[in-house]
């Protein structure tokens, strides 16, 4: 066992005893985290620290590898993030939807990239302007599924490796991953995506906001339907229903 300081962001935390909870962290340098802190659960906590959910700071662990829950020692913060988050369900649950993808797919491995991503794309959704948050969540969304790897194919047929005409709509195939052209599509599966949609997802991809986000929860329903058949085993992340039902009507 060794003591080991990181930067972490914590993401999730439940109770393991009448004094004590389990963290659960993701870290630039020993990725996700089930950490035990005893005594965090008393008044006025014990070298805990801000134990906010989404606080990001240095976390001091005594550290095994073999060991599936880490032994906590302590926790200095540095960004809360609750400045708009704390007082705003739609971007709680949009900040939910990131840190979960993350503790279902990052794994143990050390990933600045990846950290940073999340960091970013929590501090994007914290601060961004109320009309711009669904444009800038499915951004950080997409942001932090190509630093997994797992980037679909927008300009060419998944199937014959043809380009997609600027006017073609195409389909989004799930299980190939990207899109199918026109002369492709027969007896497949999944949503049809037009010119300016396909426009629209390949911005987000490329980590802009698109100019006048149509249809914003019909995107969200592609990237979860993504993430689903991808990267979280089949399951769709619990989050995305709950950011789902506190999206007004009027993004549909």
């Amino acid at each position: 066992m060794s003591l080991a300081t990181t930067p972490a962001i914590l993401l999730r935390s439940h109770p393991y005893s009448e004094t004590s909870q389990v963290l659960r962290f993701y870290s630039r340098d020993l990725g996700v985290l089930a950490v035990l802190a005893k005594g965090v659960r008393k008044a006025g906590g014990r070298r805990g620290g801000a134990l906010s959910t989404f606080v990001q700071g240095d976390l001091t662990l005594y550290h095994k590898e073999s060991r599936e829950l880490q032994t906590f020692k302590e926790f200095s913060p540095g960004s809360t993030r609750r400045r708009t988050l704390g007082r705003d369900p739609l971007r709680l649950a949009g900040a939910a939807v990131l840190g979960e993808l993350i503790l279902q797919h990052a794994g143990s491995d050390r990933n600045p990239e990846l950290f940073s991503a999340l960091s970013s794309g929590l501090d994007a959704v914290d601060t961004s302007a109320e009309r711009a948050l669904i444009p800038t969540l499915l951004k950080e969304v997409w942001s932090i599924i190509r630093e997994l790897g797992y980037a679909p194919s927008l300009e060419r047929c998944v199937s014959c490796g043809g380009g997609l005409g600027p006017d073609e709509q195409g389909r989004f195939d799930f299980a190939e991953g990207g899109m199918r052209c026109p002369r492709c599509q027969e007896g497949r599966h999944g949503p049809r995506v037009g010119p300016r949609a396909r426009e629209q997802l390949r911005d987000l991809l490329e980590g802009t906001l698109p100019q006048d986000l149509q249809r914003s929860k019909a995107h969200l329903r592609l990237a979860s339907d993504f993430i689903t058949y991808h990267i979280s085993g089949g399951s769709p992340l619990r989050s995305f229903h709950v950011l789902e039902t506190l999206i007004p009507k009027n993004h549909a």
